[in-house]
């Protein structure tokens, strides 16, 4: 099992590790398995982190990371000393993109923020969906309400300017329910049940990147408003 360092840390985007295996998929692509990673695989409507693994005087760019099962598959490219598989037990060095990172989780949290605020507005309507990725992101919501942009995209801009803090904490699902609300969804007995929560609003179960306080998600603009057979998608942007 892969120590999962993004976990702990939004802001390490550097740390030592241990090649465990190298392997090759079905598509015989290469990829390796590390003893821990820093590199977030994608999932949960966020994109994976994009980096380098150092081993030795070899380079290889992670372009993809996956997890599949209990694996978390870091694919490689070699693109240094031309072409040399990555022995197993070697030690490493992982580097992942900053500024990929960092743009990613402040979607993440934004997209949580504006799910928060949607909320409050409209105690009706529930977040299904949420797809994070930069330049395409968006909400769905179940229910038939529209909220008002002018008053919704006011109060995304005031909790922006307030920085409220983010938090993250572990628990189980019989504990969170009895403290919060019921989960209408079930969440694999093999994940951890790790929560994110803004300033008061409500936590959510996730696992993904985040922020340290709203005040990081910058300018959040809201793109488009769409209801369609009791589906509501909001798209938003961060700039």
């Amino acid at each position: 099992m892969t120590d999962q360092l993004y976990l702990n840390d939004t802001y390490l985007f550097e740390s030592d590790a241990r090649i465990v295996e190298y392997k090759k998929d079905e598509r015989d692509m290469s990829y390796i398995l590390l003893n821990q990673t820093i590199f977030y695989p994608q999932g949960g409507g966020q994109p994976c982190d994009h980096g380098k693994i150092i081993c030795g005087d070899f380079e290889y760019a992670v372009r993809d990371v996956k997890q599949i099962g209990d694996e978390i598959r870091h694919y490689i490219e070699p693109f240094k000393n031309l072409m040399q598989n990555p022995s197993e037990n070697s030690s490493v060095k992982c580097f992942i993109a900053k500024n990929r990172r960092l743009l990613n989780a402040r979607y993440h949290t934004a997209g949580h923020l504006l799910g928060n605020i949607v909320k409050e507005l409209h105690p009706n309507l529930k977040a299904q969906k949420c797809h994070a990725f930069p330049g395409e992101a968006y909400i769905e919501f179940c229910g038939d309400e529209v909220p008002n942009e002018q008053l919704l995209s006011e109060k995304l801009q005031n909790a922006i300017e307030k920085n409220s803090p983010t938090k993250i904490f572990e628990t189980d699902r019989r504990q969170f329910e009895s403290i919060y609300y019921k989960l209408p969804y079930e969440i694999p007995e093999s994940k951890k049940f790790r929560v994110m929560q803004i300033g008061n609003y409500p936590p959510i179960p996730c696992g993904g990147t985040h922020i340290k306080s709203t005040g990081e998600i910058g300018e959040m603009t809201l793109k488009k408003m769409k209801q369609k057979n009791g589906l509501l998608k909001i798209s938003f942007g961060v700039v």
